[in-house]
């Protein structure tokens, strides 16, 4: 069954920056104020503790022990400001490369984002300081199974879906996030973002998974609704202000009923078998078309120079015929127009009959003989 999750967020108690902004700093005077009454107050607790029977034989122990310090009377004093400067040093903080601190000053936030490096705050009860790690990037399993020894304590907790044509999927999904306003996160969230991440996520899954096909979700169009989740998801987690980024949603898992699962599988194996076939397909073309374009590459250019060398043959032969005919058109200007004429009927004949085969007949005789 699928989980109704209400994306709007509810009105946070906590005060807002603005406010925090506008309120004045403190003054060193009332601070020293706030320390001597705490000093003071302490006074009277430890007076009052010695001064029944456990404190007074404590008292006369120290008195015995420790005697000849009472005549150095500037002692107490270098003493007590030495407590007090423990006490204001107690202030220094550290913060680590990767983390941001968050200062607040009897629980109202007085700087939201503070850098790596040395800093210092007043020092407890009046302010105190939260670290967080802001590279670190933070995953969360739904839908996943826990492991054995955890099953019994924390059962599986499945993720089904709707989908737009009216089938139930199981899903399981892996999330990646970080923390981006760590003040946002320690006020909103504190130190378990788990639930709130499931909680976003679960939703744009829902409100994505009944428009989508169930199609989509098995094959090609999960890396869109991938990303269509994240935006949706990032969407609510923003309207509480939870400080989280989400780094990325990946559907890990898509199972579909048990009832056709079975129809579910031989759907898959053909839409891979229809994809291995075009591949083959696509393969065998890259490599049989360079072959046909390089055949048709030669024969084109076969054929240019076959048709160079027989268009050269006869202009060769179209100018040799021009040179006999003018050289005719000569001798018929000089009257020797039958030397010339035999001459080219002998030399044609001579190239004709030298490939037929030829017969020779004698007109003398009566009775003719074909010799070969």
């Amino acid at each position: 069954m699928t989980e109704e999750i209400n994306p709007q967020p509810t009105e946070s108690s906590e005060p807002s920056n603005d406010s925090n902004e506008n309120k004045p700093p403190w003054k060193p005077s009332l601070v020293l104020n706030i320390v001597r009454r705490v000093l003071i107050q302490s006074g009277h607790a430890l007076r009052e503790f010695f001064s029944h029977g456990a404190g007074a034989t404590a008292i006369a122990d120290v008195r015995d022990a420790f005697g000849h310090i009472a005549h150095y009377p500037h002692l107490g004093k270098v003493a007590g400001g030495l407590i007090v400067a423990l006490y204001f040093l107690s202030g220094v903080y550290i913060v680590n490369p990767g983390e941001e601190a968050v200062v607040r000053r009897f629980g109202q936030v007085t700087e939201r984002r503070v850098g790596e490096g040395i800093h210092y705050r007043l020092p407890f009860p009046i302010e105190r300081v939260d670290l967080v790690n802001v590279s670190q990037v933070r995953r969360e399993g739904i839908g996943l199974r826990p492991p054995e020894h955890e099953v019994a304590l924390h059962p599986a907790e499945e993720t089904q879906v709707l989908t737009g044509d009216e089938n139930i999927v199981s899903i399981k999904i892996i999330v990646q996030y970080k923390i981006k306003d760590p003040a946002d996160y320690l006020l909103r969230v504190d130190s378990d973002a788990n639930p709130l991440i499931r909680s976003a996520v679960k939703s744009a899954l829902i409100s994505l998974g009944g428009r989508a096909t169930v199609d989509d979700l098995l094959t090609t169009g999960r890396p869109d609704l991938q990303r269509v989740m994240l935006a949706n998801a990032q969407k609510i987690l923003d309207g509480y202000s939870s400080g989280l980024q989400l780094i990325s949603i990946n559907l890990q898992e898509v199972v579909p009923p048990t009832q056709v699962a079975d129809a579910f599988r031989n759907v898959s194996s053909a839409r891979e078998e229809k994809q291995a076939t075009i591949n083959d397909a696509q393969g065998y073309a890259n490599s049989v078309i360079p072959k046909a374009r390089g055949e048709a590459e030669r024969l084109t250019r076969e054929a240019q120079g076959y048709g160079s060398q027989v268009t050269s043959r006869a202009q060769g032969d179209a100018q040799r015929f021009k040179d006999v005919f003018k050289e005719y058109r000569q001798s018929t200007a000089n009257g020797a127009t039958d030397v010339t004429r035999y001459r080219y009927y002998v030399e044609t004949m001579e190239q004709v009959l030298a490939k037929v085969k030829k017969y020779i007949v004698d007109p003398r005789e009566q009775n003719i003989r074909i010799v070969q």
